[in-house]
């Protein structure tokens, strides 16, 4: 029965169908009689990520026995709920039922991943309780947890009191000893090892790669005697992170077999480089394409600035996962075509996968770029409503920052009032949110809460503060607040600290001041910085520092056609036409060409953009037609008027 009941469960791929057998051994009456049955059935609840369910089943049982336990208590580890696991690890202790070694290894595998040490402590102290000191598997999981949570010195101390290691134990120590920098230590217990395996050769290989020593590390892999696949992807891996994509290259030649795990290491690794032939090279040789390396070669794409290619290889994609449509959609995001990553977002609602953080960050980036609060709001709300999406920050702050880039500063503000606790970042949104709607007194108010909740800011934070009162044409404040920053919190201004600020003086005409701020900056200036000088003088019409401004933005950037038709209009506005006459020749001599403006628009959550001249709209010739009205309707009122 057990048999058949083994190979019933590890067939069942859906929810729908683990429940139906649930069903059937409460009729049959299986489920009272058999821990098995149970024992198969809590495991297999979590393996579908419904935790909940094998609670219940859990909580029904009159005496569960240690493996029942022990299969619910991984079960929360299997799903990222550490605590809970922790808390019927607790209860087990309550009900003074003895756990497995299986169990404390459980406990601290869920503990190791959030790295918390005092808790792995307390489960210390029971051990020796319970008298399992002695026993192997518990002594090799705790100098694993202690060396992965950093805490050497006791690690060693647990495997020095181990009377019997094994071989576990010295991969352990080594493995440990080299994660956490201390390679020659790691290499004394290699050396001191009775019996090495390819997992001791790997782990001593990993700890002199991880400290940048990759010449120690290919040459004890030259004599390692018995190479498996681990060690030739580390080897791989390793010349990759130092940069030498030959070296890796060359070591995946030599290689007798590879998996997909190999071809995506090298693949991924020319796309970081930006090397997107060769990694396409690659991915067209390779044998067994999985999802990940469609998706690798998406991404490499995309970051390569080739978006419509990175599309293409994703409309031929023969599987696509969640983190395959993150991609895109965020690559559309990230590359400025928010249009896109939205339609394409309509379509992953049809797939049925449940979209993680990553990927609604994605969306909602897209939403802040377009602009668009209907359009927005349209779809957050498939979002909004999930459970823990507001204990995210990284949500909470995005959703602020998109509410803000749509024009709706009350909603940014319901959700920032929402936010419980408040960390740095989603203040520093806010302010930011605030400066970039005028708001400059809101801002500086809503700094001084930050303050007074004993958030220290960061750069960042000030750039937002500096940015509101440049807004706001509150030039003492902004002074104050500049100074605030480099004297009382010793922060180094960027080359933006330097451009709000000199904006800020520029708006307000103190144009000399500004240059002399830009003589004193402890950084070299930048286009921003000099851009603002120039805008400035353009407000206030001082064409010798315009000049000074222009000169260096030339030597900056020579093709940005903004600033020759900023110093033209400064010139024309002070009816110097010769200077006007060899900015246009400048133009021609270096062929910079004006940037097209658009303009967008949005009628019924649909948004249509218009260039200059536009004539693709498939409503042109009613647009021209209702411009020609507006133009006669211009007129009629300025001959009314005179």
């Amino acid at each position: 029965m057990n048999k058949s009941l083994s190979q019933l469960f590890n067939k069942t791929r859906t929810l729908k169908s683990l429940k139906s057998i649930h069903a059937h051994l409460i009729t049959n009456g299986c489920i009272n009689s058999s821990d098995f049955a149970l024992n198969k059935l809590l495991r297999a609840y979590s393996r579908f990520g419904s935790i909940d369910h094998a609670r219940k089943v859990f909580d029904e049982i009159p005496q569960p026995n240690e493996y029942l336990w022990t299969a619910i208590i991984h079960g929360y580890i299997e799903n990222d709920k550490c605590t809970e696991a922790l808390c019927m690890f607790n209860y087990m202790l309550y009900e003074s039922v003895c756990p497995l070694n299986f169990t404390i290894a459980a406990v601290l595998k869920g503990l190791m991943g959030e790295k918390r040490v005092r808790d792995g402590e307390g489960v210390y102290g029971v051990m020796f309780k319970l008298g399992l000191d002695f026993d192997l598997i518990v002594q090799n999981s705790f100098v694993d947890f202690f060396m992965k949570c950093g805490e050497v010195s006791f690690a060693s101390r647990i495997f020095d009191e181990t009377e019997e290691k094994d071989v576990v134990s010295w991969n352990s120590m080594i493995t440990g000893y080299g994660s956490n920098g201390q390679v020659d230590v790691a290499r004394d217990s290699f050396d001191k090892m009775p019996e090495r395996t390819p997992v001791s050769w790997t782990g001593m290989i990993q700890g002199y790669i991880k400290v940048g020593n990759l010449a120690e590390a290919n040459a004890l892999f030259g004599r390692m005697p018995m190479k498996d696949l681990a060690s030739w992807n580390v080897m791989v891996s390793g010349f990759i992170g130092a940069g030498d994509l030959v070296g890796a290259r060359s070591v995946f030649e030599e290689m007798p077999f590879r998996d997909s795990g190999t071809w995506n290491l090298l693949i991924s690794g020319f796309c970081k480089a930006g090397n997107i032939e060769t990694a396409t090279e690659l991915f067209d040789k390779m044998p067994d394409k999985n999802v990940m390396s469609w998706t690798m070669m998406v991404d490499g794409l995309i970051k390569s600035g080739d978006v419509n290619a990175a599309k293409s290889l994703f409309d031929r994609m023969p599987k696509k996962n969640l983190i395959s449509w993150s991609t895109m959609i965020g690559g559309y995001a990230k590359n400025g075509q928010p249009h896109n990553a939205l339609k394409l977002y309509h379509e992953f609602k049809k797939q049925g996968i449940k979209p993680d953080e990553t990927f609604m960050l994605a969306v909602i980036s897209a939403c802040s770029q377009l602009g668009i609060l209907d359009a927005a709001e349209s779809v957050i709300n498939d979002f909004t409503t999930r459970p823990n999406f507001s204990s995210s920050f990284r949500l909470i702050t995005s959703l602020i920052d998109m509410y803000a880039k749509c024009g709706s500063i009350e909603r940014a503000m319901q959700v920032f009032q929402k936010a419980h606790p408040k960390d740095l970042l989603c203040y520093s949104t806010m302010i930011s949110a605030f400066a970039n709607h005028g708001l400059g007194q809101q801002a500086i108010n809503l700094f001084s809460e930050m303050q007074k909740a004993n958030i220290k800011p960061d750069g960042i934070t000030f750039l937002a503060v500096l940015s509101a009162c440049n807004h706001a044409g509150l030039v003492d404040e902004g002074r104050k607040h500049f100074k605030q920053m480099t004297d009382e919190y010793k922060i180094q201004p960027t080359e933006k600290h330097y451009a709000c600020v000199v904006d800020l003086l520029g708006r307000v005409g103190c144009l000399n001041k500004a240059h002399d701020l830009i003589g004193e900056m402890t950084v070299t200036p930048t286009a921003v910085v000099w851009g603002a000088l120039l805008a400035a003088c353009r407000v206030h019409r001082n064409v010798e520092l315009a000049e000074v401004a222009a000169s260096e933005l030339f030597k900056i950037e020579p093709e940005n056609s903004g600033n020759y038709v900023l110093l033209s209009n400064i010139y024309a506005s002070a009816s110097r036409w010769d200077a006007v006459a060899k900015v246009r020749a400048m133009m021609r001599e270096h062929r910079v060409k004006k940037n097209k403006a658009s303009s967008w628009i949005e009628l019924g959550c649909k948004v249509h953009e218009f260039v200059m001249g536009d004539i693709s709209h498939s409503e042109t010739e009613n647009v021209y037609l209702i411009l020609e009205v507006i133009k006669e309707d211009m007129k009629l009122l300025e001959c009314s008027t005179n």
